[in-house]
């Protein structure tokens, strides 16, 4: 199949409808002008030979019933000028007057004049007489037959010919400029139409190369363009969104990959030249490094495997305070280590989710909060429903997250405290877990925090 732009595609399209709306209104206009013109004529020319049969009926009476030759060769003479003749016959068919002769040809050969002139409008046979009988009345009585003879529509004029002409060529000039206009207007809304989707297309092209940072401005007045490119442009930032976490993600697993690796092969090697005496202490260093590792790429393929998998949620019907309890339980030991406060309140919101994912959420969530939160701090777990939704809300008066710092807490491999956190066991990954298990259940998570005053991590999953 012939591929054409979208450009060229429209222009020919609007003309094509364009050439045949133009052509059937031109065609019914010259249509109905033809018939309405045709009945006009046929209308004259019979009022015309009924005026001439009232002039012979009158004639007639005014001669006190007789024929007189001479006014009827006058008429026979006005007659043959509107391009017909006639003739009459008695009631007992005796013939009172006809031409004949020279006058006869004469009359003939005008009749064809006039008939070519209007030929190229009409279609008129020129060896083929037309006749029309009518009958003379006088005092409700017949005293005569007329017949008479023409060739086609005789009383249509050269000027009647001249108008239908000038009709004809001024519906070919209105034609032709209604044609020029729409050709520039197809072209025009063409050119509005095809520009923009001209960069989209530039746009995509873009796209697949991995350059991101073009974007397309709105350039038309129509609804579904514009929304086309503005989602082209979302997907285009967030396309330069995410290559711009996979360098920063590429840099920090090597960044968190090459210390441990480091201090290994350090350790290994000092072993090995005899600079350290191999003891249990820096074998035990050794596997503890082997062991982050492990977990680093662990939870790496944890997130991983939740973000390419939200439908295969294995959900069942549980209670989230009674989970809140649980968890709690579990951290039971590291609670009176610090001397912590941790309570649950609110009321049981049954909820129909993955419970090892949403576990694991309230897991990392309290790790966090037993880790950054003074001893004899506060640790506040709030269950309730809201709307459709399972509001879980938990509270601590730890350390807190700077402003600057909050927006990136989710992020993979972000520490707000590098430093702090690493010497605490942590790898920056635990909240970006915590995020694409809440969004892989079409759920939001908010953090909001003040600096020495604690942190508040908000929940909304739907039930």
């Amino acid at each position: 199949m012939r591929k054409r732009t979208i450009r060229t595609q429209l222009t020919v399209s609007f003309l094509v409808i364009a050439t045949l709306i133009i052509g059937s209104l031109s065609l019914i206009t010259l249509g109905l002008t033809n018939n309405h013109f045709s009945k006009y004529v046929n209308e004259r020319q019979e009022d015309l030979l009924n005026q001439y049969v009232n002039t012979i009926d009158l004639l007639w009476i005014n001669n006190n019933d007789t024929w007189n030759l001479d006014e009827l060769s006058t008429l026979s003479d006005k007659a043959i000028e509107s391009n017909f003749y006639f003739s009459i016959e008695d009631k007992q068919q005796n013939i009172i007057w006809e031409l004949q002769g020279k006058k006869l040809e004469s009359a003939q050969i005008k009749l064809k004049e006039n008939a070519l002139r209007v030929s190229e409008t009409k279609s008129v046979e020129l060896d083929k007489t037309i006749t029309v009988t009518k009958d003379l009345i006088s005092n409700d009585k017949v005293f005569g037959v007329i017949t008479f003879y023409y060739l086609g529509p005789f009383a249509y004029t050269e000027h009647d010919a001249m108008f239908i002409s000038s009709m004809k060529q001024s519906l070919m000039y209105v034609a032709f400029t209604a044609f020029l206009v729409s050709f520039i207007f197809a072209s025009w809304i063409s050119k509005r139409l095809g520009l923009p989707l001209k960069h989209v297309s530039d746009l995509t092209h873009q796209l697949t190369r991995g350059e991101y940072s073009l974007k397309i401005p709105q350039e038309t007045s129509i609804i579904e363009i514009n929304s086309l490119i503005d989602s082209l442009n979302d997907l285009s930032s967030q396309l330069e969104k995410q290559a711009g976490l996979r360098k920063r993600l590429t840099t920090d697993i090597s960044h968190e990959l090459r210390t441990p690796l480091a201090t290994l092969k350090g350790n290994i090697e000092a072993m090995i030249d005899g600079v350290w005496e191999l003891t249990p202490d820096r074998l035990q260093s050794c596997y503890d490094e082997v062991d982050r590792l492990t977990r680093l790429i662990r939870n790496i393929e944890l997130v991983n495997k939740i973000e390419t998998n939200y439908d295969n949620l294995e959900k069942t019907n549980f209670d989230l305070y009674q989970l809140c309890e649980s968890v709690i339980d579990n951290f039971a030991s590291k609670i009176e280590e610090k001397h912590l406060t941790v309570n649950v309140h609110g009321e049981k919101v049954n909820l129909f989710a993955d419970k090892d994912k949403i576990n694991q959420v309230l897991t990392n969530l309290l790790s966090n909060a037993v880790k950054f939160t003074q001893k004899e701090g506060k640790i506040i777990f709030t269950v309730k429903k809201e709307k459709e939704n399972a509001l879980l809300i938990i509270e601590d008066n730890g350390i807190g997250i700077e402003i600057d710092q909050l927006v990136h807490i989710f992020d993979r491999f972000y520490m707000a405290d590098p430093s702090r956190s690493r010497n605490l066991g942590g790898q920056g990954i635990g909240l970006a877990i915590v995020k694409s298990v809440v969004e892989a259940h079409n759920g939001t998570i908010e953090a909001k925090s003040n600096l020495g005053l604690g942190t508040t991590f908000t929940i909304s999953i739907p039930l």
